[in-house]
């Protein structure tokens, strides 16, 4: 058995010493880790279900102006193609935002902004009710923002409520009705995930069909390319529109504002849009700081139901 009186003392606090740097650089290593999967945690939670994917949505040939696609399923969504957008006429813009009905808190900040944002209320939520009449007493628009089976279900949940592929005609009428019960003075209807079931024409026209005979209008939000609301709408005479920028993927201000700023700058390449962002102080703050830019720029913020065709 070898004895460690053997080494002199000095190599053996060299040892000692590159082992507790090793140890250190072990433990700074472990702890950036940690800090790491839980900042993407964070993210994350906080993204919720605002389903954005990082592809490129362009006017024509001109520059992207956002991005389209969901974080449910990481697929994309193309761009829709409009007769609207048309260059040099008009400038209207409408901004909904999506996943409201958790809390009431971040409404207020909504509220405050001078400009007619259009509400989209998930159903069957604590705050469901209450978000969609103080929203409506407030004089905005208010849609039902209908929980769809999204591609990775049930892994990927919309939450309450959600339309299934596998249920019959009866069932999702149903549940459709039971949803418009949950958010009072809804003048429409936009999806909440849904990229699987809205690839389904046969399902998509059970669901646009009852909600045309309710009145309601719908907006396609897009969460695929593969899509059939758009073309559905238009076959059964439902008004309609669809979703042209996803705002906030990265949930950052700096990164929403980009995109509302390059809107303005390519003013002259567009004629509406539809503009999808969801509840976050980033977002919130972002949109209150373009308004006067709009104003100024002659870009109107006009309700979700005048751009409805």
């Amino acid at each position: 058995m070898k004895k460690k009186k053997r080494y002199s003392k000095k190599p053996a606090q060299g040892r000692a010493v590159r082992s507790r740097g090793r140890s250190l650089a072990g433990w700074i290593c472990i702890l950036a880790l940690i800090g790491a999967v839980a900042s993407a945690g964070y993210i994350l939670y906080h993204r919720g279900d605002s389903e954005t994917a990082k592809i490129p949505y362009t006017h024509g040939k001109g520059p992207a102006l956002g991005v389209v696609g969901t974080l449910e399923e990481h697929e994309s969504a193309g761009p829709k193609e409009s007769a609207r957008k048309k260059a040099g006429v008009g400038g209207r813009v409408a901004f909904v935002i999506d996943d409201m009905g958790y809390d009431v808190s971040i409404l207020d900040e909504i509220l405050a902004i001078d400009a007619p944002i259009t509400i989209s209320i998930l159903p069957h939520l604590p705050y469901s009710v209450a978000v969609a009449r103080q929203a409506h007493r407030a004089g905005k628009e208010v849609l039902l923002h209908l929980p769809m089976e999204p591609h990775g279900y049930p892994e990927i949940r919309p939450g309450s409520g959600v339309l299934l592929l596998q249920m019959d005609d009866n069932e999702i009428v149903d549940q459709l009705e039971e949803d418009m019960r949950s958010v009072p003075h809804m003048s429409g209807v936009n999806n909440h995930m849904g990229s699987r079931f809205m690839e389904d024409e046969e399902k998509v026209t059970i669901v646009l069909k009852d909600i045309k005979g309710r009145g309601f209008f719908f907006l396609d939000s897009l969460t695929t390319k593969d899509s059939k609301g758009l073309p559905v709408a238009e076959r059964i005479g439902l008004p309609h529109a669809g979703r042209d920028i996803f705002l906030d993927n990265d949930c950052d201000f700096g990164e929403a504002l980009d995109i509302l700023h390059h809107i303005v700058e390519e003013r002259d390449m567009w004629e509406t849009m539809i503009i999808i962002g969801h509840p976050h102080e980033s977002t919130i703050r972002a949109i209150g700081a373009v308004v006067p830019v709009f104003r100024d720029n002659d870009i109107r913020i006009v309700p979700l139901s005048d751009l409805i065709e």
